[in-house]
Formats: structure tokens, sequence, C-alpha cells
């Protein structure tokens, strides 16, 4: 029997990612080879495993079941990379939930939570990890003292925290990433569990482990871990993101009382036919739609296209684009271009109604009920990147959308391969 309770060796056991050797799943686009580096071909890193496979779904991504008794080390190791400020990297208990722990980010940086029948006790500290680049992390336990260790420098360190050797122990232990096996609720201190990260090159306690992967894993779509990733979230042109008006902030009103609805966000992708942003009403009927149009960018307010603003004609986009609507015009500026238009009164008090009462909602990269529609040509969906989406000044986090297709990486794009136009954000 090891010197230490059988909880407390949990606590060095993550899960486990893609079995070696296993082929990574392509992204396939349609674009023509023109477009370069528009996101048309995608391939992820073969032996690494992306945590966030299901949108609200707090359940693991991987799964794995250990025998204790066959544990002859307390030390385990893996690299994980990640933009997302906030989730689940591993979690791990023993006797059906009743005694668990959790490693996970909050704001950026390491947390370790235990709950068991001796303690709970909750601890976070040490650097930010969710820079984009990949960080060794080594869990320890050496006496009493669990010790997280981050690149070879200790971050977090719990003292006193296993408990006396009990006659009869639980052997049975179940680990699993990106995920919970208990209710989110039953957390020490609230966490929205989603990770959009990566983990590759592990060792869990110098042993071969049988494990048993999620069923998501099986699935067409399984997303994969980029070899280099960018900040901003990823769409691959199969699904959207919703969000109710009621969590969205209405917006400060100037000093003449008059409201106005401001849109940025930076556009990364190849010209194609797209809607990037609606705001619907409760009937999901569009008051507002920013669509692409191969090589245009339309704005529809109501059932009315306020303008058309030509794009490159070839090669890849790279747009900012800032959107300001007024009681009397829609601005739109594109770099250092700009555009205004006036608008119907009507058409702005409908939208203004729908925002300020909160009933509605906005959709990033598609539009409402197109997730319905059959054929691949009708959806609309976006393909590619949306960085710094901010809508009243507010920049939108996906992970806590109303709902989000299980397809889209709420943190991160694919970094831009060697050759590329521009150099990548966290690329090692």
């Amino acid at each position: 029997m090891l010197p230490n309770a059988a909880w407390l060796l949990f606590l060095v056991l993550p899960g486990l990612p893609l079995m070696a050797g296993e082929p990574s799943p392509k992204i396939e686009g349609t674009y023509d080879s023109k477009y370069g580096q528009c996101f048309q071909s995608l391939t992820g890193e073969a032996g690494a495993l992306n945590l966030g496979q299901r949108w609200g779904d707090p359940s693991p991504t991987a799964t794995l079941y250990i025998d204790l008794r066959t544990v002859t080390s307390a030390t385990s190791f893996f690299d994980f990379r990640t933009f997302d400020p906030e989730g689940v990297i591993f979690y791990g208990d023993t006797n059906h939930g009743k005694d668990w722990f959790i490693l996970a980010l909050r704001k950026g940086k390491p947390e370790m939570q235990i709950h068991n029948s001796v303690t709970n006790i909750t601890v976070s500290g040490g650097l930010r990890l969710n820079d984009g680049r990949w960080h060794r992390l080594m869990v320890k336990n050496e006496g009493h003292i669990v010790l997280l260790e981050v690149d070879g420098d200790d971050q977090l360190v719990l003292s006193h925290v296993s408990k006396p050797i009990i006659e009869q122990p639980i052997f049975d232990m179940r680990i699993g990433v990106g995920g919970l096996f208990i209710p989110a609720q039953e957390l020490l201190m609230p966490l929205n569990t989603a990770m959009d990260g990566c983990m590759r090159r592990w060792e869990w306690l110098n042993k071969s482990l049988e494990w048993r992967e999620g069923s998501s894993l099986e699935e067409e779509g399984t997303k994969v871990c980029f070899p280099s990733i960018r900040h901003g979230s990823f769409f691959p042109g199969n699904g959207l993101a919703t969000f109710s008006l009621a969590g969205l902030p209405t917006g400060l009103s100037p000093a003449n009382g008059n409201w106005s609805l401001s849109v940025e966000m930076r556009i990364e992708g190849a010209p194609q036919a797209a809607t990037l942003l609606a705001i619907s009403s409760v009937k999901h009927t569009p008051v507002l739609r920013l669509d692409l149009r191969h090589t245009d960018l339309v704005a529809q307010l109501g059932n009315k296209t306020v303008f058309m603003v030509q794009l490159p004609a070839e090669g890849c986009l790279d747009l900012q684009l800032v959107m300001q609507i007024t009681p009397s015009h829609l601005t739109l500026r594109l770099a250092n271009a700009e555009t205004l238009k006036p608008i119907p009164k009507t058409d702005f008090d409908s939208l203004k109604q729908i925002w300020l009462g909160q009933r509605g909602d906005l959709i990033i990269g598609g539009l409402p009920g197109s997730e319905r529609t059959p054929l691949a040509q009708e959806r609309g969906f976006f393909r590619g990147c949306l960085r710094a989406i901010r809508v009243q000044g507010w920049e939108l986090d996906l992970d806590a959308a109303q709902s989000r297709s299980n397809s889209i990486w709420a943190h991160s794009c694919p970094g831009l391969e060697d050759g590329g136009k521009a150099n990548m954000d966290g690329r090692n």
C-alpha cells in the first residue's frame, strides 16, 4: 500500500489524450487555392488532445479509470496550452464523487480545489498560463505536500492535505479531462468549466494505464489541436454562437438621451457568402445583419440594404471593422476608410426597442434558424477567425454564449503557417 490515502493519489493523475499514433482529424475547406492561408485545410497536431469538444456539457472530454493498488509513482506531467482564462484542466475522484480534486484555470492562473471528509481547500495563484504557449505542468505528491510545477518552477503548494490511512481504502479512481463527474454547483468556488485548451507529451505515474476516451472523440467533427494558435474565435463554417440580449450591456446614452449601438471585430478568412453578425427578435426575425458576399460587405437594417462596401477581390480578408448605428446614420469603418449612410427612423426604432427591451438575440457567425437548414450552401455560416468581438464596448466571451455550436473554438484560431502574411501570437 502506498504511504498516502487513496484519494490523494489522483492529485497527480491528469487524463489521457488521443492514443499515440492515432491519426489526427483534418478539417477540409472548399475554397480555391488562390486564397492561400485562408483556413482552407487545417491539420491537427498528432498526439495532442483538444479538451474543448462539447459546449454546454460539463462532462469530461476523456475518461480514465485506475486501480490504485498498481500505482507506484506519485509524479505526472504533461504539456498544456491555451488562451482560455477559465476552465477545468482535469478532475479526479474516488468513492463515486465524495472525495474529489480539480486542477483548473481562473483568470489565467492555476487553481486547485480539494474536497473530502477531512478538508475542503481551494488555492490559486502563480503565473498566468493562458498566453497561447506550451507549458510543462508537473503535479507531484511529496509526503503531506502536493506540488504543482510549471516549467520547472513551483507555482502552487498544498500542505497537510492527506488524510490518515483507513482500514478499508478505496482502490478505484476515475479521472476526467476538460470536465467534471460532479455537478458544477458542487465545486467549492463556482467555475465556468469549459476549456479551449490542449494537452500533449504526457507521462502518468511512469506506467501504462487503460483508459476510455469520451464518445465525442469518436465522432465526425472532433476538434483538433492546431500546431500553432492565435487569439480569437475560430468558426469552421458549420455553426454559430447565440447570445441573449438580456445578458449584454444596453449601452450608455449620451447627454442628449439618444441611444446608439456599436460593434467592433477583426475578420480573417477567405472571401465567402456568409453572415458575420445578426440581431433578431424573439421570433427570430433579423432586424440587423452584417454579411460577407464574396467581394462585398453588406449591412441590412430591417429588410433594407443600408450599404454595400467593396472588399479586396483576391487574397485573404484581414479587416478591422467598426460599426455604429445612431438614430440618423449607420457608420462603418474598415481600416482607415469610413462610410456613412442615413437610415430610416422606423428601422432604428425597431432595433432600439429590441435591444433596450432585451428581448431577442445577438448571433455571431450565421443567421437565426440557419442551423436547421439542411444544405451547406444555404446555411451561410462564416468560416474563419473573428478576433476581439466587442458590442457596446464589451468584449464577448463565447464561453458565455446562450448556445454555441460544438464546432467553434472559443478562444483560439489557427496560427499562420510558415510563409504566411504575419507573425503568429504565441507561436512556439
